[in-house]
């Protein structure tokens, strides 16, 4: 697939919560070639300084006007900069990139489990994968969080007509406890399903045995450091299984981020 490095023009920039935005580019090639699951680099300024891009996942993409957003947290010196663009100003960007969700058609379910920040693709996929259910599928979103305030894209999966069950680890909004005992729970129900998930890797791992113990196919979205976002510098580098029985590795940034739960060797 190709990628596209341009100047992405500022049209929206949203508050969504505490130390959380929304940046809402103007960048027609990439909003139109992008896919649930992939991610942008971006640099606030023209300049090499910061001096590394940083990896995005695409939140929500429009073809049609041609923008694409992601969501960030304010945490360092780089997103105190990315805050501070203003609407008109540009971007530096890089991208579409990476690996995306693909929707197995063969079950009745499809379970997305969302931890934390790691909910915008999964956002991006639920847009595309809802006006796609056919009669007899149904779409489950399990979302979790530490605090209710962390909790992403609620708004956005209930406005899709899923059903949306949250956990928060000290029990601020819905249940108290893990997403990955929601996803538990809902792998016992005899309903043929696939699970499509992003989030922290401890989470990711929970959610992969899990999937496996029961049979039911699973993609995981990979947190890992992306340096340069297109597979030179192998700072991304996944241990992986390979069809033979033996173990190899795969670029986060260019075979994944997305992998098939199989894939992934732990530790």
């Amino acid at each position: 697939m190709r990628r596209y490095e341009l100047p992405a023009v500022v049209v929206e920039h949203q508050r969504r919560g505490k130390n959380l935005y929304e940046l809402i580019l103007h960048a027609p090639p990439i909003a139109q070639s992008a896919m649930p699951g992939q991610f942008v680099m971006v640099r606030p300024m023209r300049t090499h300084a910061p001096l590394w891009r940083r990896p995005y996942s695409i939140l929500r993409a429009n073809p049609d006007k041609g923008v694409f957003s992601v969501l960030y947290s304010v945490q360092s010196a780089f997103t105190e900069l990315l805050s501070m663009k203003p609407i008109g100003s540009t971007v530096q960007t890089l991208g579409p990139l990476g690996s995306y969700f693909q929707p197995v058609r063969s079950v009745q379910r499809h379970i997305l489990v969302a931890g934390g920040v790691g909910a915008p693709p999964l956002c991006f996929f639920a847009s595309r994968l809802a006006p796609s259910l056919q009669q007899g599928e149904n779409l489950l979103i399990l979302a979790g969080a530490r605090h209710k305030d962390l909790l992403v894209g609620l708004d956005e999966f209930r406005a899709l007509g899923a059903e949306v069950r949250i956990a928060t680890d000290d029990g601020s909004q819905g249940y108290k406890g893990y997403v990955t005992d929601l996803l538990r729970d809902a792998l016992e129900d005899p309903i043929e399903s696939a699970v499509y998930a992003c989030g922290p890797n401890r989470m990711l791992q929970v959610v992969a045995q899990q999937c496996l113990a029961h049979g039911v196919p699973c993609q995981i979205s990979l947190d890992a450091p992306m340096p340069c976002g297109i597979g030179v510098c192998l700072g991304c580098a996944v241990k992986v299984n390979t069809p033979e029985g033996g173990v190899w590795y795969k670029r986060a940034c260019v075979e994944g981020p997305v992998f098939r739960a199989e894939e992934v060797v732990w530790g």
